[in-house]
């Protein structure tokens, strides 16, 4: 159902709401009122005919009765539709109004009563003249009242009827009103191109709908961003795929055309050039994985316990590379024990592809016969997981931009310029925090990853 709908049926059943209850709450009033009102014009009429008995210009005997038939024109005219009796005191009638006779039996007692006569409801008023020795008693049909009752509430309802039409449409024009500003946002969307991602105008829009305005600019953003960094990623690897590939196809033809020892170094640096190439690819497709991952609601999947089996892992694959560099690999997580009943956000995965390119980094910076230390180390709310080589370290202005992806510090190696990056961008979707200082002594690169713990009560899963 559209908003338009929603706001007419809501308004409209609101106001017929309010104006039933306005109109049930005025009948009942009205229909009060009203009683009191015409309960007094019998209660006058009685004490009408008493006076006239009082002042002698009514005359009735009440030793002379009707018992066939009395007398109907001794009793002056009375208000329309109200009929008036004179009965003795012993229940026998003396005269009636010319309206037909109401009234089978004496009322008991003075004031106001009703009876059923032939089927219709009469209300009834009753006084005693005890001079006279005569009661006297005022009556009118019920029914004259409902259909009064009636035709208040008709003569109420009937407005309403008649407007609701035209409330109808004044209020489909209201709505229709209300909402252009959301119809020409609409319009405003609907008209972009797909790479139009500059922010809408917020001036023009209601103070209901700047939040929503805003959303969609914050949104704009992030799909500028994040096509831009795509754009660039995409530029950047293909660069970094063409030198390889360009490579591997010279080699391959020097050794098409050669033979001996020049065919077999060219064989051999294609080799290296393939096997740069798959290094590149599966960087790649890493950080592409890491960049689609969503970084809110990610649970806390690595424990304590478990750091432990990563660091070793880690440690376990990266040992034959660290042995053919000559560089002396040592892991250490003795104080990661007292962690086991805390949790880190990185998932264990995630912890290990991050590891896995800061000790492959340290060990192609270290020099021969250098070293490189994993080691994690507990900090009050957190854990700190540093890799610290033996290399030359960065210059600082080298150091800042040393995450941007394809970037190399140095020609040294054959590093693509992903492995930080990579781990950067891991440590932003999990909210821990990557930091990169040369040691204080001048001998080396110390990366560091901070991770904040929580307890295992605080786990959503348990």
């Amino acid at each position: 159902m559209s908003l338009r709908k929603r706001l007419m049926l809501g308004i409209a059943l609101l106001l017929t709401v309010l104006w039933l209850a306005a109109i049930a709450w005025f009948l009942v009033d009205v229909r009060g009122e009203l009683r009191d009102v015409l309960d007094a014009r019998l209660a006058s009429s009685a004490h009408m005919v008493q006076g006239l008995l009082a002042r002698g210009d009514l005359q009735v005997d009440p030793g002379r009765f009707a018992s066939a038939a009395a007398d109907r024109h001794d009793l002056p005219q009375m208000p329309t539709r109200i009929s008036c009796q004179l009965w003795t005191l012993d229940g026998q009638v003396l005269t009636y109004s010319d309206e037909a006779q109401p009234l089978t039996e004496e009322p008991d007692t003075d004031g106001f009563s009703t009876q059923y006569v032939q089927g219709q409801l009469w209300r009834v008023y009753a006084l005693t003249d005890p001079v006279n020795g005569i009661r006297i008693a005022t009556a009118e049909r019920q029914s004259l009242r409902t259909v009064l009752v009636r035709d208040v509430a008709l003569a109420v309802s009937l407005p309403f009827l008649l407007a609701l039409p035209g409330m109808g449409l004044l209020i489909w024009v209201g709505v229709g009103r209300g909402l252009k500003p959301l119809l020409n946002l609409r319009d405003t969307i609907r008209s972009r191109h797909a790479n139009a991602l500059e922010a809408l105008p917020e001036q023009e829009v209601p103070s209901e709908v700047v939040p929503l305005v805003q959303a969609l600019n914050a949104l704009f953003a992030r799909l500028s961003e994040t096509i831009e960094r795509e754009r660039r990623f995409t530029g950047n690897a293909a660069h970094e795929l063409r030198t390889p590939l360009a490579g591997i196809k010279t080699q391959l033809q020097i050794a098409q055309n050669a033979d001996g020892e020049t065919r077999r170094h060219a064989l051999a640096q294609a080799n290296k050039g393939v096997d740069r190439m798959t290094r590149l690819v599966a960087q790649l497709l890493t950080l592409a994985r890491v960049d689609a991952l969503e970084p809110d609601g990610q649970p806390p999947e690595t424990s304590g316990a478990a750091l432990q089996q990563v660091l070793r892992d880690v440690g376990e694959e990266l040992r034959p590379a660290a042995d053919k560099a000559e560089v002396e690999l040592e892991v250490s997580f003795a104080q990661v024990g007292e962690l086991s009943d805390r949790w880190i956000r990185l998932p264990a995965d995630m912890l290990h592809t991050a590891l896995r390119n800061l000790l492959d980094n340290a060990i192609n910076h270290s020099p021969s016969n250098g070293a490189v230390r994993l080691a994690a180390i507990g900090a009050g709310d957190a854990v700190n997981i540093c890799v610290i080589d033996s290399g030359p370290g960065l210059d600082e202005t080298r150091l800042s931009g040393v995450t941007r992806r394809f970037y190399r510090a140095s020609d040294r190696g054959t590093g693509s310029g992903l492995g930080l990056s990579i781990v950067e961008a891991i440590c932003e979707r999990y909210g821990a925090d990557l930091s990169l200082e040369n040691r204080s002594d001048q001998s080396g690169l110390q990366v560091c990853i901070h991770c904040p713990l929580r307890s295992r009560s605080a786990d959503p899963a348990q």
